[in-house]
């Protein structure tokens, strides 16, 4: 395996929460936490892992991709928890004795997650070439056909 003592994850902004503030229970200061929800058609170790969630420690703006992306490092021998609530048939969420939400917990190594969510956005991005270029062929295919029409005479 590489040496590299990070393993770099960007998502859009739209997955990335930054700065939630919230109480410590024991000193009763205000910090800060971030939260990553992972896109639909994430799949890590042939386990669907989509919106799952997780908290980096660090999340930075992205150095390549630009000012709507974001980079997340992850220690590359450190597993990453990923969670996902259980839901009932009905979409609702599943409650344990306590009348808490039940939590799928995932541990997955960062470098198969990262796999995970660059197969994903490459077929997200394949099924929009795919619509797109449908929607080529039938905007041609239109134009061809109103060239063809013979003027009806009455």
């Amino acid at each position: 395996m590489d040496d590299k003592k990070n393993v770099y994850i960007t998502l859009h902004k739209n997955f990335v929460h930054e700065g939630i503030e919230y109480e410590d229970r024991k000193t009763g200061e205000t910090k800060t936490f971030n939260s990553v929800t992972l896109p639909k058609g994430t799949v890590v170790n042939g386990q669907d892992v989509s919106y799952s969630q997780f908290s980096p420690l660090f999340v930075n703006p992205s150095r390549f991709k630009g000012e709507n992306y974001r980079d997340i490092p992850l220690l590359a021998e450190k597993e990453v928890w990923l969670k996902k609530s259980v839901l009932e048939p009905d979409g609702s969420p599943t409650l344990d004795e306590d009348g808490k939400q039940v939590r799928e917990v995932i541990k997955v190594m960062p470098a198969a997650l990262k796999e995970g969510i660059d197969k994903g956005r490459a077929a997200y991005l394949a099924s929009l070439d795919d619509k797109a270029k449908e929607a080529r062929e039938a905007s041609a295919n239109q134009t061809r056909e109103a060239r063809q029409a013979e003027p009806v005479s009455r």
